[in-house]
Parts: structure tokens; sequence; C-alpha cells
């Protein structure tokens, strides 16, 4: 059976995948059987193998050895745990920086990063790109039809550490790439607005990467060159899987994973080229809104392959390493927040790492299985956690179906945090999580989309932020008005076109026949700065509000007002509008939070789309909803110190695991997760 057309993500592995990185060349070999020992008694039935192992494996150019590698897999065989085998390119060996240092990176200020640590490679090097074909083609030939490898791990979390390169084997790829890009150099000139400050290039030669220059570079110049650096990485998977399926059976998927709203590469388009989505997830623990973010990371990879599960790559245990004070996970965190990312479409919880490191730079990066062994607080957490999410193997394969829809585009991103804008104080996320946050409360189910993507199939559109569009990106968004759909826009958005070039003639110019209005000027606001607003507020009264971050001097076309700024410049001038007849919205601030909530369940109302248990849900409860043909499984998570009754929709509800009894509510207690399941189907 190929991958494409398996019910479940990982063909050859039918239930929740539970385990993670293994690295027995960290050990020696009487190791290896006591961790599989107890990963039988953890029930882990997936490891990642082979990610940092380079150095094992080609020692020195040319030679290999896999005879450690050979008897490790064949471990995992006889005790049936399954594989995810890696390419092992993501960390060079020190013999490639030295006898090769043309292959490190360099800044934009040309200092060349030496070896010595992890990803020291440029991604347009092709003595690095030989090498690690050349790597991935012994790998892939010797182990493609082993029987404990049931899927392929290319490399590791692209560009983590270097996103870019400046040297001239960067320069050289990068105007290669724009030949492709542009039809010819007057093209490219006139995209990139090189009249201004004399910019304009008489030869390919000419063009570099914008490195540091004494003032702002050319922002589409920046633009494209994250294009181009996004794409360089992506060449570099697309080209170890091609190696990898010309061997291997078509149902081992492929994948290279992912690190949520990453700000370098552009996942949409690395979704097409991998068989299955994976992410990394490690929440700030200092935040205590970790979980939305964890949330809409985790619907995010759900979203990039139109709903496929995909597979929780990373995470840690209890601590990381690698911010500037590492506390372990509160206790009952890591249950709840994996459960959270097996209820958003995940199919497999993975970690890294499995037995705690003892040296090196991750060394107090929590393990599986901690320094202390298995008499431990976290070691009952995994082996719990384990046999839990056994039992919720039912749950796999099962999507998600949303009627809303946050649109999302990196290279509007990349594009609105360069520097000269009228504020550089805006931030994609911070804007995008506010607006994620309230419908997220509301307890609906929320898919991400490109704005080019198929977006006839939402009931309700927001656009939280799209500096910048293509025309048909524009048109998309306004061919789902047409079919039916509620739009909310948010500020700032539609400014420019892909080449970062102003779209003229009042702002949002691709909308403003959508939203009924057209704005003068932008008027962002300092930092300590808000405005008060006048409105009706969620009792349908008259109300105050605030908005904040941004403003924009608005004109009415056929838009009502719904809140207008009352004080300063803009006093009196329309801050939120609704163009009644195509149930539009703009919002020209930052709102805050009940006033956004107010404004975005107004067009999920207008749109007829009710919250998956049909009423909101008590406060810090988070629900989601997977679905096979046959069952429905609602997830309730209780974020909060209270424990609360849910009143679940109508149906034949069962706990999933414990009480068998039919079910009308059913009692969360604080910090917990309670699956519920019905065979009556839901549509």
């Amino acid at each position: 059976m190929s991958a494409s057309h398996s019910p479940f993500v990982i063909p050859r592995l039918q239930k929740i995948g539970f385990g993670g990185d293994w690295n027995p060349e960290q050990w020696p070999q009487e190791i290896w059987d006591q961790d599989i020992e107890l990963m039988e008694q953890a029930n882990v039935n997936l490891v990642t193998l082979g990610v940092f192992s380079w150095a094992h494996l080609e020692p020195t150019p040319g030679v290999f050895t896999f005879d450690w590698l050979d008897r490790v897999l064949d471990k995992c065989a006889a005790a049936e745990i399954n594989v995810d085998l890696a390419t092992a390119t993501a960390s060079p060996p020190p013999w490639m920086g030295h006898l090769w240092p043309e292959t490190l990176p360099v800044t934009d200020t040309g200092v060349r990063l030496s070896y010595g640590a992890r990803q020291q490679y440029c991604p347009s090097s092709k003595i690095y790109q030989e090498h690690a074909v050349a790597l991935t083609e012994k790998i892939a030939s010797r182990y493609a039809n082993h029987d404990a490898v049931v899927m392929w791990h290319v490399n590791n979390e692209y560009g983590a550490h270097t996103p870019m390169c400046w040297c001239e084997n960067s320069a050289e790829a990068f105007r290669s790439w724009l030949q492709k890009r542009h039809p010819d150099l007057e093209s490219l000139n006139d995209s990139w607005s090189t009249a201004f400050w004399s910019q304009r290039f008489s030869d390919w030669d000419e063009i570099i990467p914008p490195r540091k220059t004494p003032y702002f570079p050319n922002p589409t110049q920046q633009l494209d060159f994250k294009r181009f650096s996004s794409d360089a990485m992506l060449g570099l998977f697309t080209a170890e899987r091609d190696v990898i399926r010309a061997v291997s059976p078509s149902d081992k998927p492929i994948t290279t994973n992912f690190m949520r709203f990453f700000p370098h590469n552009d996942y949409w388009e690395w979704a097409k080229t991998e068989d299955l989505v994976s992410d990394d997830w490690y929440p700030d623990l200092t935040d205590p809104k970790s979980h939305i973010e964890g949330a809409a990371g985790a619907d995010l990879m759900r979203s990039l392959k139109d709903g496929q599960p995909w597979l929780l790559m990373e995470q840690a245990v209890s601590a990381i390493n690698w911010r500037g004070i590492n506390p372990p996970k509160p206790i009952g965190a890591y249950r709840r927040w994996s459960l959270q990312q097996v209820a958003r479409g995940a199919d497999a919880i993975l970690h890294f790492q499995w037995r705690a490191s003892i040296g090196g730079a991750e060394k107090w990066h929590s393990g599986m299985l901690p320094h202390a062994g298995p008499r431990t607080r976290t070691w009952d957490e995994v082996v719990s956690l384990g046999a839990e999410l056994d039992s919720l193997s039912p749950v796999t394969g099962a999507r998600t179906h949303s009627k809303i829809a946050i649109v999302f585009d990196w290279s509007s991103w990349w594009a609105l945090e360069l520097d000269s804008r009228p504020s550089t104080h805006l931030s994609q996320m911070k804007i995008v999580l506010s607006w994620y946050e309230q419908v997220w409360k509301d307890g609906h189910s929320i898919d991400f989309v490109h704005p080019e993507g198929n977006l006839n199939d939402y009931k309700v559109l927001l656009v939280p932020q799209l500096y910048s569009v293509t025309d048909e990106g524009a048109q998309k968004i306004i061919d789902a008005s047409d079919s039916g759909a509620s739009v909310v826009i948010g500020f700032f958005s539609g400014a420019t076109d892909q080449n970062d070039r102003v779209r003229p003639g009042g702002y949002p110019a691709p909308w403003q026949e959508l939203l009924g209005i057209w704005v003068e000027e932008y008027c962002p606001l300092l930092s300590d700065h808000t405005l008060n607003l006048r409105g009706l507020n969620l009792d349908g009264h008259i109300g105050s509000a605030t908005g904040s971050q941004w403003s924009e001097h608005i004109h009415l076309t056929d838009a009502q007002p719904v809140f207008t700024y009352a004080n300063g410049d803009l006093e009196g001038k329309p801050a939120v509008t609704k163009h009644e007849a195509n149930n539009a919205w703009y919002i020209s601030t930052q709102l805050d939070e009940q006033t956004l909530q107010f404004i975005l369940r107004d067009a999920i109302v207008a749109a007829g789309v009710d919250p998956i248990l049909g009423s909101f849900p008590p406060v810090g409860i988070e629900v989601t909803e997977r679905r096979t043909e046959r069952e429905s499984f609602i997830f309730l998570l209780n974020h909060s110190d209270d424990s609360s009754t849910v009143l679940l929709p109508p149906g034949d509800w069962h706990q999933l695991t414990g009480d068998s009894g039919e079910l009308k509510s059913v009692e969360v207690p604080s910090r917990d997760v309670v699956v519920v399941h019905t065979k009556s189907g839901r549509k």
C-alpha cells in the first residue's frame, strides 16, 4: 500500500506513535539492551535514529562504518520498535569544515562562522551538497528494505541556526535563482524599484545578497533573498528526498521536521514536497498563554497538508537547555500539552530525546529517561502517557473539520517585518495569535490557509495581517466573500504587492469595494499609546474600547462604523467598519481582547458557524474534535485551576477510556484532559 493511499500517515504504524530521538552512538553497547527493555516498558513504538551521527557513519571522507547502525536496527526489529531513520546530514563532521572551509556559512557582515557546533554549512555549497547526497545514497540503499524502518527523516530543523548565508557561493546561487524568477534584467529592475537611489543594475553579476550596507538596503532585494534562502534549503531537502524515493518502498513516508511559526522557511511550499508534516514544539514556560500558541501551531501543521494528520517530532518531557532560565515543566503539563497536539491532529508524540545525554551542549536538555533513571517522576509520567496514547489509538487517522480559517503567508510576514516601514514594532505573530486566541476561547475549530489556497471551503475568513498580497491572493479573498463567507481584515493589510511595491489609490487597494471603505493615511502609534474607541459593546449598549499599535484615517463608501476613534487626531472617524451587504469587517487598530472577541463573534455568527459544542465552553476549557467516517472524538482540555462541567452536544457520547456510561455532560478536573467519543457520527 502506498503512503498516499493509506488512511494512516505512517502506513506501517497504525496507531499513535510514541518515542523520540535515540542516540545509541553516544553510549556503550551494553546500554543499548537496557534502553530497549525500558522502551518496551514505556510503550515506545517509534524512535528516530541517526540524526546527528554523520561523524560515526563517515569518520573520514569516503570511509563509511555502518556496522553499529546495523546492530541497532536489528535490535529494534527484534523488539518490534519502529524506526524513523535519519539521513544524518544536519551536522557535518569537523573534517568538512577543516578540509573545505568554503562550505561554512558567512554572515551579512562577511564573518565566516566556524565548525564546532551543528548546522555549520552554507545551503548553496556544492561540496556540502555532494557529500550530503552521497551519505544519503549509502544509507538509503543499505536500509530501504529493513523491516524496522517505517519512515525517513531528512536532515533536521532546516535553518534553525543558519537560515541564510551571504557568501560568494550564495551570491552565485542567488543570481541563478533570480534569473529563473525574472525574464530579464529590466524586469528585475522594475520589480525591485531600482530607479530609487540609483540602484539600477546593468549586469546580472552586479547583484549580490543584501549584505550589511551604510543605510537601508533595497527592501525587495531583502524580500527576494529571504525567498531564495527558503528555496535553497528546500533544494537540499528535495535532493535527499529524491535519493530515498528512488530505492525505498512507497509506504515508507519521507519528512523533515518543521518548527511551527518559524520565520525563515515558507512551510506552505515545503509541505508540498514531503509525504507528511512533522514538527518540533518547545513552549515557553514563562508565557502563561503558551498553550494557545501550542494550539495554533498544531492547527498550522495540520493545515499545511489539507488536514492530514501530522507528527510531533520533538518536544521535551521536562526542562530544555537553551533559554536563559530553564525550569522543569509543571506537574501535569507534559501530559496535557502532549494530548493537545493529538487533539489537533498529531498521530505521533515524539521527543528530543530518549535518554538524557551526559555530555555535550544539550546534556541539560531533559530526556524521556532522565539522568537519574527510572526512579523519577519524569519516568513515571512517560510510562503513563505511553499507556494512555496506546489506549487512544482509535483516534489515529481521524481528521478535523473547520469552517473558519486564518489567512497566513510567509512572504507577507517577511515583508512586514523588514526595516523602513511606518512602524518596525509590528509583530506578525503577536497580531495573528491575538485573533486566534479569541476564536480559540469560543471553542471553534480553526484552520490556516494560504491566500492563494482553496478559500471557498470556509464560511469565515480571518485576515489578521496580510501586508503584501498578490493579485491572485487578493481576488481569492473577494471570491470567498462572493460565495457567502464572512471576511474580517486587519490593519495595514493589502498595502503592497508581492514585490513590496505600494498599491496606489488609497489603502487597502485590492479590497476597497469589498470593505466599503478607503484609507487615506496610516497612523502608527507609539508603544505606550492607546486610543479610546466608541461603539457597541457585547450587550448592545454604547460602550468603550481601546486600540493600540496602529490607527488609520478611514473614509466610508458603503460600510458603516462599528467603532469610532474617541480621541486624538482621528476623533470621530471610523476605527472598525462593517459592510453589511458583503458581511465584511475592517479593523484599523489592535483592539483590546474583549472588543476583538466581539467583532470576531459577530462575523462568525453572521456566517452561521456554531462552536464545536454548540455553545461557548467554560473559561479555560479548550475544545477540539477529530472525526473518522464512523466515529467522532471530542477532546476537552482544562488549562485553568478550577474544575469545570462541560455540556456535550446531542449524541451518544462516552468516555474513550474509563467510564463507558452514556454522557450528557462531563466534569473536567483542573489541569486535566477528558476525551469523549460517539459512534453515531457528526456532520
